[in-house]
């Protein structure tokens, strides 16, 4: 896992890590921007700049509590801008503090740096002109990442960061466990390194450091110092200027040279902007010894982790008035100068393989977007790329997707909806809070035979019946109705619902007057078959009736000659 990862669940696709990388360490994915850890330098940037914290630095909190929960000695190696990120607390609360969190020692990083300045002056000769000073992690990311044939300009000397650990670990035993705190989330991965292995066993940002301050319930700024850790003697020198250390040229001032913007041997450049365009224009620089490069505008003071919200001038000025304390701050007393062996390090080229489109792909990735000529590519930065042609090589690597073009995404979308809305049956007529026709469209204007500019800005009661607009502007409640038009000649249905983005009321019209006429011819076929039926079934009544009569009066003079013609044979049987 890399050292930033991405909280899916925050990152809203406004891509403006990738337009903020500067090295264009990103991808993006299923919508979802993801650093590459493989081309990241760990310069923070993606963090600073994502406006919904989507971006989260690999936290070291838990490998800490480990360390402080075990047996082993655990020491703290605190940069000097600590007096920025906790304003509140003085050296000796906050080192009071950091012993309540279960650390054995504290001492203060800049007691190497004041070695490593001096150091790497005396390695300039040894390096390609103009030296590098490589106490930033973020400056040795991009020359063995990007910058390869700058590698022999590399100041071989430890930050440090590497450098106090081994002296720590060089005076304590290699059993001791050193923990490092600052405002830098790069240190992180520059503790794993192979050239520093073992120098540094986790490392806080003084955000995380905050945190864990906070969960155990301590407040640096109200720690005393105990019996068996008194505050040091004023007499006592401490690290002094190398405290200058975290604020831009401090390396110069710890060596005791001057860091000449102008015309001096020895430059200071910050911020990635600057340092980018100076490693790509360095073989320009003639006459120039030292570059002492820092990723963070300003210095160290204004890295991703120093959890403050202080302007930068002021933790600026912090940084200098504790540089002019005579006393050792933190620590309660100095380590053994570092020997030679100590403070060096080595660097190791790291490639980073991307493939690379010939014009063909790139014309065709163009392409996708209705980019089919120079003049097409608008090169807005919307997607977070310099130009089109820079998007097309990222999705060419599968960096990017066709999709991030938020122009053309915009025009398909505005596309759509037109060709929806244009070719809808249903007519559709959008009314404002004044009852005024804003808008209609021309299957509204083909139902009442009306054209939108005679209409538009119009009162609606001039076709519909405005009382259905105002109650759904009132509730906000949609609403079907049926309406008769034009002295009955038109008959509609509606659908009428509130829009509150634009605060207008948006009415689907529907024409039903055919549907209207043939239910209605229905209804009569209807009713007259049913008059007809009615009049069969009278006319079949009297009819029945009549038959029935006539059966009846001749049933009965039959049943009589019967009867007389039975008695007429009776009497003659009897005559016999």
């Amino acid at each position: 896992m890399g050292s930033i990862r991405t909280i899916t669940a925050n990152c809203k696709d406004c891509y403006k890590c990738v337009r903020y990388c500067p090295m264009k360490a990103i991808r993006v994915a299923g919508g979802h921007a993801e650093v590459i850890d493989e081309l990241c330098v760990k310069c923070g940037t993606c963090v600073r700049m994502c406006p919904q914290g989507a971006k989260q630095v690999a936290d070291s909190k838990g490998a800490v509590r480990e360390l402080l929960a075990s047996h082993a000695q655990v020491i703290l190696s605190v940069a000097p801008s600590f007096v920025a990120s906790f304003a509140g607390a003085s050296a000796v609360s906050f080192a009071a503090a950091a012993r309540k969190l279960g650390f054995s020692e504290i001492f203060e990083t800049a007691e190497a740096a004041q070695y490593v300045a001096l150091r790497s002056l005396e390695m300039v000769d040894a390096c390609a002109s103009p030296a590098i000073a490589t106490s930033c992690p973020v400056v040795v990311n991009l020359v063995e990442r990007y910058y390869h044939d700058l590698l022999d300009h590399l100041v071989p000397v430890a930050s440090p960061m590497v450098t106090h650990g081994r002296m720590i670990k060089s005076c304590r035993g290699p059993e001791a466990k050193v923990v490092f705190a600052g405002p830098c989330i790069a240190k992180k991965d520059e503790a794993g390194r192979a050239e520093t292995s073992g120098a540094i066993d986790a490392v806080l940002t003084f955000e995380e450091l905050r945190d864990m301050f906070e969960q155990a319930g301590i407040d640096p700024a109200d720690c005393a110092a105990d019996s068996d850790h008194p505050a040091s003697p004023g007499g006592d020198p401490g690290p002094g200027r190398a405290r200058l250390f975290p604020i831009e040229g401090g390396m110069m001032a710890t060596a005791g040279v001057s860091s000449d913007m102008i015309g001096g041997p020895d430059l200071c450049v910050t911020g990635m902007d600057n340092v980018v365009a100076l490693l790509d224009n360095l073989h320009r620089q003639k006459g120039v010894r030292l570059v002492e490069i820092m990723a963070c505008s300003g210095g160290c003071v204004e890295g991703p982790g120093i959890s403050s919200e202080i302007d930068a001038w002021s933790k600026k000025r912090m940084v200098m008035e504790y540089a002019e304390q005579t006393t050792l701050g933190l620590a309660e007393g100095s380590l053994p100068s570092p020997s030679s062996e100590l403070l060096q390090v080595g660097f190791s080229r790291r490639e980073v393989d991307l493939p690379e489109p010939t014009e063909e792909d790139i014309r065709a990735i163009l392409a996708k977007t209705d980019k089919l000529s120079p003049s097409d590519e608008l090169n807005c930065g919307a997607c977070g790329y310099d130009s089109c042609r820079e998007k097309a090589i990222a999705v060419f690597r599968g960096l990017a997707e066709v999709e991030m073009c938020i122009p053309y995404m915009r025009a398909r979308a505005e596309s759509m909806s037109n060709l929806i809305i244009n070719s809808t049956p249903n007519g559709i007529v959008v009314v404002d809070r004044d009852l005024a026709i804003v808008s209609v469209n021309p299957a509204f204007e083909r139902i009442f035979g009306v054209k939108a500019d005679d209409c538009l800005g119009k009162d609606i009661g001039m076709l519909m019946d405005p009382a259905s607009f105002e109650h759904v502007l009132k509730t906000r409640e949609p609403v079907r109705t049926g309406e008769s038009h034009l002295g009955g000649s038109l008959m509609t249905s509606q659908l009428l619902f509130y829009v509150s983005v634009r605060d207008v009321v948006v009415a689907l019209v529907n024409d039903v007057t055919s549907d209207y006429t043939r239910t209605r011819a229905i209804q009569k076929a209807r009713d007259e078959t049913l008059e007809k039926a009615g009049r069969v079934i009278d006319r079949q009544m009297r009819v029945a009736q009549e038959i029935a009569g006539l059966l009846g009066e001749t049933t009965a003079e039959t049943k009589l000659l019967l009867t007389q013609l039975i008695r007429q044979m009776q009497d003659e049987e009897l005559d016999e």
